[in-house]
């Protein structure tokens, strides 16, 4: 489904008992560049039934649907960051549903900001979430001349900062997710990683329910947890709409 083609009965997410990955968050993390789709498919991480949580993909989608270029030109400011706001507004929604669903994540995040890092990890442990943490590592080297070959190119400024943002943050994310569920990842080599070991891990993991998914799936059966939908956000939806036409 075409995410810009959503109507607010598509936003409304139902409990699932029988969805795979529930009460699982994967943080996928690391600077521009870094390959964490490349990852992420070496990882075999979409077979564990986790849903994406990436606003770049809706800020990428609505940057063409307003007509604006891919290579961040400068006189393009104004109507690019108004995008990427409302990519950024969409996209916590989104993480709020799910959660607000019970069903498994994976967020993507190229972001330094360590007070937002910190929200989503306590937001997931508090609503009984188990975690993990995928820090992807490259070199500042690597993660300029990959940006130079995507289709959505960063100025070497911005790179730059981002990477050094993403490492920044990456002592708070192993502190918060605990040293057994933080795992890095070098890629600073061409091709796909060689992550068999913790591709395997990855998906026992996943696999298994914790104590608060058993107690909530026996609580839904018996009737005692009622089925939640999502309380659309119009204020949202409204900034969002702009950007359909």
């Amino acid at each position: 489904m075409d995410i810009l083609n959503y109507k607010e009965d598509d936003l409304v997410l139902d409990e699932g008992v029988n969805d795979p990955g529930i009460f699982k968050a994967i943080i996928l993390a690391g600077g521009p560049g870094s390959g964490k789709t490349v990852v992420a498919r070496a990882l075999g991480l979409a077979s564990m039934g986790l849903r994406v949580v990436n606003s770049d993909m809706y800020f990428v989608h609505l940057m063409k649907r307003k007509g604006l270029s891919l290579k961040m030109p400068a006189n393009e400011f104004e109507a690019r960051e108004a995008a990427r706001y409302a990519s950024k507004a969409v996209t916590d929604k989104r993480l709020d549903s799910l959660i607000n669903a019970r069903l498994g994540v994976i967020v993507d995040s190229t972001s330094g900001d360590q007070k937002k890092t910190t929200r989503i990890i306590k937001m997931l442990k508090k609503s009984g979430y188990d975690i993990k943490v995928i820090f992807i590592e490259v070199s500042l080297e690597v993660a300029r001349a990959r940006n130079k070959s995507r289709s959505r190119t960063l100025p070497d400024a911005v790179v730059e900062f981002s990477w050094k943002g993403a490492n920044k943050v990456k002592p708070v994310l192993k502190s918060l997710a605990g040293r057994a569920n933080y795992h890095e990842i070098d890629n600073n080599k061409e091709g796909s990683p060689n992550v068999s070991g913790l591709a395997g891990t990855l998906t026992s993991w996943a696999s298994q329910l914790n104590g608060t998914a058993l107690q909530w799936i026996l609580a839904v059966k018996t009737g005692q947890d009622s089925m939640k939908t999502e309380d659309i956000n119009t204020r949202v939806m409204k900034t969002f709409q702009e950007y359909r036409v």
